[in-house]
């Protein structure tokens, strides 16, 4: 149950592009008067009493989670069995702290959930044990062809997606059927969410080389299906676990937003990475009534980026490419800033 109370307190991480886990940091204590900030390679750990509409508003990072569980690396071995029970043990809890963790992410994501009516759907507890053990051979071969779909669905990180390297990192997500079932305490018998649910994960480094994230996701899955009795959607889960292993630690969490926080939906012609843009032009230390010009502008990104966070500025973006310039006027005109960004067209050698 301490992860559970800690997620209470407000325990979050969110990951970052490589070299701007320094920016996330301070926009945290920042924006959201973060404290425990811890910043790691490629993610920056922070705990705030910040609503998720404050959360929402971060600039500079890629993902947002509500952390679960955060531990030391795993001990790798050449047993790919022991491998999987020791990363199972993990998510070996009680039912309830895993209800407990489904409270709160509620709460923090606004959504009431599906109740059902156990009573309707299983009238007599023998009768649903009965079901459960005949079908349990058709679960099982469904859970198999589950995985192997999944392993074909690799994503990429380009524009808001995911990467794969080619290293030993490997990302899958693995989803898992089960049924419904009661955790065996009355409170949580009455409040059936029947959530759905799929297991993301990453892993790279050492223990990639001795089980895939296919397989790691498919351990996981069962034992969670085996404790609560989540049913799996792999396209369209009420209820997301990230699991992110690699050679320094191994952590869990949820997710707390369907979309990266980099999506901005004021960019329509996507060109430099939003985080970047925002990044760059925090280092201009913009103040109220200044002037800002960018010389070389491009699709105007870092200039949309500046005007939303900093509006009291003035912005002017010039570019010698008409193509260029036309996407930028696409972007602002998108993101109604026209009364923000001027646009001229103009060679660096000619503004300097």
């Amino acid at each position: 149950m301490a992860a559970a109370a800690a997620a209470v307190g407000g325990r979050y991480f969110c990951t970052a592009g490589r070299g701007l886990e320094p920016f996330l940091e301070r926009e945290v204590r920042a924006k959201l008067g973060a404290t425990e900030v811890e910043c790691i390679s490629g993610k920056v750990f922070f705990s705030t009493e910040a609503a998720p509409g404050e959360l929402r508003k971060l600039k500079c990072g890629e993902r947002l989670f509500l952390l679960l569980k955060k531990h030391a690396a795993l001990a790798v071995c050449r047993n790919k069995g022991k491998m999987l029970h020791d990363i199972k043990s993990l998510f070996i809890e009680e039912a309830k702290y895993w209800w407990d963790v489904l409270s709160i992410w509620r709460s923090l994501h606004g959504c009431e959930g599906k109740k059902d009516d156990v009573s309707q759907e299983n009238p007599s507890p023998l009768k649903r044990k009965s079901e459960e053990e005949t079908d349990t051979a058709a679960k099982r071969q469904k859970t198999e062809q589950v995985g192997e779909t999944v392993s074909e669905e690799h994503e990429t990180e380009a524009g808001g997606r995911r990467v794969v390297p080619e290293d030993c990192q490997c990302e899958s997500e693995t989803s898992l059927e089960g049924s419904s079932k009661s955790s065996g305490e009355k409170a949580i018998a009455n409040e059936q969410l029947n959530f759905s649910f799929r297991v993301s994960c990453r892993c790279s480094g050492a223990i990639a080389k001795v089980v895939t994230s296919q397989e790691i996701g498919r351990a996981i899955g069962v034992a969670l299906m085996k404790q609560c009795g989540w049913r799996a959607d792999l396209r369209d889960p009420d209820l997301e676990i990230f699991v992110h292993l690699n050679d320094v630690q191994s952590v869990v969490g949820l997710p707390l937003f369907r979309l990266p926080l980099a999506n901005r939906e004021y960019i329509k012609t996507a060109g430099l990475r939003s985080t970047v843009a925002w990044a760059m032009a925090s280092l201009a230390a913009i103040s109220a009534g200044a002037f800002v010009l960018d010389p070389m502008c491009g699709l105007g990104t870092i200039l949309l980026e500046a005007a939303k966070e900093w509006p009291e500025a003035c912005y002017w973006g010039a570019d010698i490419s008409d193509s260029q310039l036309e996407g930028a006027d696409v972007n602002i005109r998108t993101a109604g800033l026209m009364d923000k960004i001027e646009l001229l067209k103009a060679s660096v050698k000619g503004v300097f």
